[in-house]
């Protein structure tokens, strides 16, 4: 899916560091984004346990959602795409480490993106790369992808009987823009922001989302859109980002 790593950043960056500013030769800014899934203050892990603000207590077998046409902007409001469509599989680690771009020095203000798949891509034909149906992110090309799968199990807070948990989010009107504060200068350097999604502020922040009676969504009948609002003012509060800068001698 992805094939960037640590040796990757570790390469680009020996070459960039290679370059003379003291004899007035131009050095490449790059940077990269690095994607963890928490819990709180936690790394989130497949299979274990955590509770949700209902007090249900749930896990993941399954997590993966798409992030699109991720930006960065500058403080006179400029942006600069860095990727197109990006899916993050919690179970495929180097789909959390996204590819070195190129960047213009400056300073950086704001990290912007889109949880989920425009509208244009969301009903094309077969794609490549991470819009590949192979992926199993999509359920028809009329339908659209699934923009966020959350599968697993909780307990119920009626019954105490554990329950499956099948959340498929998606169609046009379940994009979410997502638009975070960062303070990065680029100026010759490489850089990392690290990209926090908080499950758990998904199903909490506004908006609660309890599991108990309300555990399968696919998103594509009426009775599903109460459910696609919560989530879609809840995931720009579920994600956070900070920078850290690798000076260039």
């Amino acid at each position: 899916m992805k094939q960037f790593g640590i040796l990757l950043l570790a390469l680009c960056m020996g070459a960039i560091s290679s370059c003379r500013k003291d004899l007035g030769i131009k050095c490449k800014s790059f940077t990269r984004v690095n994607v963890t899934n928490v819990i709180g203050t936690s790394a989130f892990h497949l299979d274990s346990t955590h509770t949700n603000a209902a007090g249900e207590a749930y896990h993941a077998y399954l997590l993966k959602y798409y992030v699109s046409h991720m930006s960065l902007v500058n403080e006179n409001g400029e942006r600069v795409e860095l990727y197109g469509h990006e899916l993050i599989d919690q179970s495929v680690p180097s789909s959390m480490e996204l590819g070195d771009v190129e960047i213009p020095d400056g300073h950086y203000t704001a990290l912007e993106f889109n949880l989920g798949v425009d509208s244009l891509h969301n009903h094309s034909g077969d794609q490549a790369g991470d819009l590949d149906p192979m992926y199993g992110m999509i359920w028809t090309w009329n339908t659209g992808y699934i923009f966020f799968k959350h599968e697993g199990y909780f307990t119920s807070s009626t019954s105490g009987t554990e329950q499956p948990l099948i959340y498929h989010y998606g169609t046009d009107r379940a994009l979410a823009p997502v638009s975070l504060p960062l303070d990065l200068h680029v100026d010759n350097n490489s850089s990392v922001i690290q990209l926090q999604f908080d499950l758990n502020k998904l199903y909490s922040n506004p908006n609660v989302v309890a599991f108990t009676g309300n555990n399968n969504h696919q998103s594509i009948s009426t009775q599903d859109i109460p459910w696609i609002n919560m989530l879609r003012a809840n995931f720009p509060n579920a994600f956070s980002a900070n920078a850290f800068v690798f000076l260039v001698e």
